[in-house]
């Protein structure tokens, strides 16, 4: 069971989140026009959802702090039509511009070693079939290309457009990935394109569930690079990848001790790539196996 609370600028807007998590989870509302916004009081949970929040700049970004001090947060979709004062995910430094359009159609993108479950490219995480709902992709500059998944801008769109991308349910962020303003993040997080007041499918829940158990679990393994003579190695890198599907999960460069130190998931299971640079050859041994 998780510490959570939600911040929106009002309760009706998050309610149905709010009785969805507390079948698992301890979770408190927190209007962002209240004196407990700030962020002494909200870096005292486990973790931070925001939601249709215009405050978070005015009252000098208690969210962005919290996060900065290591708090994960999760940010939902916005409230204003192109206005960033009205948007959750100026919490987390990810988006300056939106747009405005509705549809109830996703793409899960970003969701390597977060989503547990094998969903299809296109479904509804909606329990009304029929209802408008916000859906968002995820631009680098011009370009559809996800690069690096550090998002420089995050719109939604309608599905029949011309302007149609590739949209995202979901978009988690490791410790360390820069966020819009070349900054890494604090700690991990994510990105919600739908919102908290309309009930979600099991999909739906079980898409926010993974997220959060992604964002409060992790299991610390640390691990040392060796030469063959069994010498530590300072500053080589090594890549953390996910045996099911062969998939990229995270870079590390080794301390000035040989040491590093792997944050995985819990039940999971990778493999390691150790890189050693030798003039222009780039060799590689594998760590065969890591469990958590």
């Amino acid at each position: 069971m998780a510490n959570i609370v939600i911040c929106s600028d009002e309760e009706d807007d998050v309610k149905v989140m709010i009785s969805a998590l507390r079948q698992e989870h301890q979770v408190v509302f927190c209007n962002t026009a209240s004196i407990d916004y700030n962020e002494n009081y909200l870096s005292t949970f486990d973790l931070i959802m925001d939601h249709r929040n215009s405050n978070e700049a005015k009252k000098g970004n208690p969210i962005k702090k919290s996060l900065d001090k290591g708090i994960p947060v999760i940010a939902g979709s916005p409230k204003y039509s192109g206005s960033a004062s009205g948007t959750a995910v100026n919490s987390l430094g990810i988006s300056k511009n939106f747009t405005y359009s509705s549809n109830d159609m996703y793409r899960i993108l970003n969701n390597t070693d977060v989503i547990s479950g094998s969903y299809q490219d296109d479904f509804s995480v909606y329990k009304t079939e029929n209802g408008s709902s916000s859906v968002f992709c995820m631009y680098h500059g011009d370009s559809s290309t996800i690069k690096n998944m550090t998002p420089i801008l995050v719109r939604n769109f309608f599905a029949g457009s011309s302007y149609r991308r590739l949209t995202v349910v979901c978009a988690t962020f490791q410790k360390g990935d820069l966020n819009l303003d070349g900054e890494p993040f604090a700690a991990d997080c994510a990105f919600l394109g739908f919102p908290f007041d309309v009930e979600l499918t099991n999909e739906g829940m079980n898409i926010l569930n993974d997220v959060i158990f992604w964002l409060l679990n992790k299991t610390y393994i640390t691990a040392k690079v060796k030469d063959q003579d069994g010498s530590l190695l300072s500053s080589h890198e090594v890549y953390l990848h996910s045996r099911k599907n062969g998939d990229l999960i995270a870079k590390y460069k080794s301390d000035e001790h040989g040491e590093i130190v792997f944050r995985i998931r819990h039940k999971f299971d990778y493999y390691a790539v150790a890189f050693y640079s030798n003039g222009s050859v780039k060799n590689a041994i594998a760590i065969d196996t890591i469990l958590a």
